[in-house]
């Protein structure tokens, strides 16, 4: 087991799963450095005068995806050879440039966190079908029950379900829908065939999926390619009456034209987990929905998802310190195309 400096950073959210990582990095000998987070809902950003401090020493970095990674700090820091995220999120550090360096990004994707997921975006959506948001504020009301004749909730089974996305959660979703009796599942991703054979999944195009879902489901990263991807354009391709959740990452729907969708009765409701600003303003625009479903970044977040995380990460950063490859890796092109370390000039050792 290879001993080496890491730099480990601070966050509103993971803190107690960051200084997890930090007290078992340093009972096993490591050298860590820590570094402060800034209070939410504002980005962690370090100065460049900081860098020579935290991190020139470093060889693998361990942040959270409220804590920018630019290119310019990658480059100014030639021992990194890793960039280790606790959670399944790695959109605030620079990919491209990662891979570029030859760093390896490896981040939480483990069974429980893609099943917990997976487990909060069927209830989400069979809630919003069921109309949950309309029951709960007519019991809060008092509201006298409705008649048979004006109900109508729908149930899961017999309708379409719609990913944007096939990664592990989308994928995870599909097998707890098997019991439910859903009449398709459509999957839009750029890559199909690299999914293997999913038989009872129909992958089709953006548009397809958008017009023929009754759920709209969305597990995509946020980048360059996929921030504002469901705009009001998109919005408006929707079947009506359809239902939307965002359990991925906010920025991804635009979420003034979903409020003004869901404001005009074109759709029927949507659950949205991850805003832009988190948590969201009180004058966000979705807060003033009653068909709204709305969580602060923390519906699927279970116990034994948080359990599954500092071990991860730990072993991330030990793996990557001794030159093997990381379990869940978010740009597996490093592993087969080593780069030199820049400061040792010998094989990223990453086979």
């Amino acid at each position: 087991m290879r001993r080496g400096t890491v730099f480990i950073g601070d966050d509103h959210v993971l803190g107690e799963i960051l200084d997890e990582v930090a007290d078992t990095l340093a009972r096993r000998g490591h050298r860590v450095v820590r570094g402060p987070a800034q209070p939410p809902p504002a980005r962690t950003v370090y100065p460049p005068d900081t860098w020579p401090r935290l991190f020139a020493a470093a060889e693998v970095l361990v942040v959270s995806t409220r804590t920018a990674v630019p290119a310019e700090l990658l480059a100014a820091s030639p021992r990194v050879r890793g960039v280790v995220f606790p959670s399944i999120g790695t959109e605030s550090v620079d990919l491209a440039a990662a891979t570029r360096l030859g760093v390896v990004v490896a981040h939480g994707a483990t069974d429980e966190n893609c099943r917990s997921m997976a487990e909060a975006t069927v209830m989400l959506a069979a809630g919003l079908l069921l109309q949950l948001p309309l029951r709960q504020r007519e019991f809060n009301e008092n509201v006298a029950r409705p008649a048979p004749s004006a109900i109508t909730s729908r149930m899961m089974s017999g309708h379409t379900v719609g990913l944007l996305g096939f990664g592990r959660i989308a994928k995870e979703v599909v097998r707890r829908l098997d019991g439910w009796g859903v009449r398709r599942v459509l999957a839009c991703t750029r890559h199909p065939a690299d999914h293997g054979d999913w038989p009872q999944v129909t992958f089709t195009d953006l548009g397809t999926v958008l017009e023929q879902s009754d759920v709209l489901s969305v597990h995509l990263p946020l980048s360059q390619e996929t921030a504002g991807l469901i705009g009001a354009a998109e919005l408006s391709r929707m079947k009506p009456g359809s239902v939307l959740v965002n359990t991925a990452r906010g920025g991804i729907v635009d979420e003034t034209a979903l409020a003004r969708a869901l404001s005009q009765g074109r759709l029927a409701g949507a659950a949205v987990d991850t805003f832009v600003q988190e948590p969201p303003p009180p004058d966000h625009p979705l807060r003033a929905c009653p068909t709204a479903l709305l969580t602060n970044h923390i519906i699927g977040h279970t116990r034994e998802l948080f359990d599954s995380l500092a071990p991860v990460a730990v072993e991330h950063v030990q793996s990557v310190l001794d030159g093997r490859p990381p379990r869940y890796v978010r740009n597996p092109e490093v592993l087969s195309h080593p780069h030199r370390h820049r400061h040792t000039g010998r094989e990223a050792g990453i086979p």
